[in-house]
């Protein structure tokens, strides 16, 4: 089979904004693999082009290094001590918050991606880049928001919301491996890929593709809003956004295997969903005074234990065999796995990131900047001041490589 290679004539970059300029395409004769994408001639509005800097290389001694995803958009490198390393300001300074994108780390390798269509493989060493992405000659278009980058098979897997298209991109390179598109751009949850099938909540459907060729599978309406879906590595787990359950799924044809149904008002679980050890946590908002936090089994839904919380619980993740999170009202919960017994912190410092846990403190970022909060003094200082100019603060994201 013949394969597609876009020509990009570069007298329609100038003129872009006018109209939505047609991507021409020629054929090869290089071989190549089956190409299922129902859109490979890309417009202007949806192309990816594709700049390497350097070869991509892992390094598994790379260590006590901490990354910070800051809400605004600035990707930080600090040493343990919280000097410091680099900093990388991305292209994207038209809208430069980070958009709820997050970045994944492998072996010295970051690969984060930015609203309006960037994508890069960074140096952890020295916050250099390997390569770097773009989609869309459009500046101002929010493409990428709420992705995760984490790569499966040498595949980076994410969806634009404006141009409605599915991306897989070789993470050793940067080029593109194939793309499809949905047809609606309601694909805020990150994606998810078991036994090399991709799962790709397009509200209110599901899609799922194989992660090699990009071929489309199968989909399912399931007639409302779905949550971050989660895995035991045999069943699709996830939450309806606008109902009162938590379904089990077989990855093939979405066939439901389980349900479990909340006896009480809570919403929203979101992304505040996953599993481990043939467990499926998860913790909800709630339209009254309290949240719940819920433990089932993976294999058929059934419930193994609840607690409850007062006010509504932002952030919920799990951190060797402890349970974190915290509400909107500076209050830190956690519990032991094998105990279930909930402790509480009250804090200075509304957090808005994820937890991480380093030499016995509780590390979390605040619109004030980094805070640690010693477990054992039970003292809380902030640690790194933010030095930004904006006052508000969410989904900042924090990594200690140790």
């Amino acid at each position: 089979m013949k394969k597609l290679i876009l020509l990009l004539f570069l007298i329609t970059y100038t003129n872009y904004s006018f109209g939505q300029e047609i991507m021409a395409a020629i054929e090869s004769n290089e071989p190549d693999e089956s190409n299922f994408s129902n859109n490979t001639i890309l417009t202007a509005e949806d192309w990816l082009h594709n700049t390497s800097h350097k070869k991509l290389t892992y390094n598994t001694a790379v260590k006590e290094l901490l990354l910070i995803n800051r809400y605004d958009g600035i990707l930080e490198c600090y040493n343990v001590n919280l000097d410091k390393q680099w900093s990388f300001t991305p292209a994207d300074t038209l809208r430069l918050s980070n958009g709820g994108n997050q970045f994944s780390y492998k072996d010295g390798v970051v690969f984060t991606a930015y609203m309006t269509g960037y994508i890069y493989a960074i140096n952890a060493t020295d916050g250099t880049l390997f390569w770097e992405d773009k989609v869309g000659m459009d500046q101002e278009k929010l493409h990428f928001t709420s992705q995760s980058l984490t790569p499966v098979n040498n595949k980076l897997v994410l969806t634009s919301r404006t141009n409605s298209n599915i991306y897989a991109i070789n993470a050793s390179n940067g080029t593109l491996a194939w793309n499809y598109s949905l047809g609606s751009p309601h694909s805020y949850e990150p994606r998810l890929i078991v036994n090399d099938i991709v799962s790709i909540n397009n509200d209110p459907l599901i899609n799922t593709f194989e992660l090699a060729t990009g071929k489309a599978l199968y989909q399912k309406n399931f007639s409302t809003n779905l949550g971050k879906p989660a895995t035991d590595g045999n069943l699709i787990i996830v939450p309806f956004s606008r109902g009162d359950k938590i379904v089990g799924l077989l990855p093939e044809a979405f066939e439901q295997q389980w349900e479990f149904v909340f006896d009480e008002e809570y919403y929203k679980v979101g992304d505040k969903i996953f599993v481990a050890n043939n467990a499926v946590y998860f913790a909800t908002e709630t339209n009254g005074d309290e949240s719940g936090i819920y433990c089932l089994n993976a294999t058929d839904g059934s419930l193994t234990w609840k607690k409850t919380i007062e006010g509504d619980i932002k952030h919920f993740e799990k951190i060797n065999e402890t349970l974190y999170g915290y509400t909107n009202d500076k209050l830190i919960f956690s519990m032991a796995t094998e105990d279930t017994v909930l402790n509480k912190i009250k804090v200075n410092h509304q957090p808005t990131s994820n937890i991480q846990i380093h030499n016995g403190s509780l590390y979390f970022y605040a619109k004030e900047g980094l805070i640690t909060y010693n477990l054992k003094t039970k003292t809380e200082k902030i640690a790194i001041p933010y030095d930004g100019k904006e006052s508000y603060s969410s989904d900042t994201q924090l990594l200690f490589i140790e």
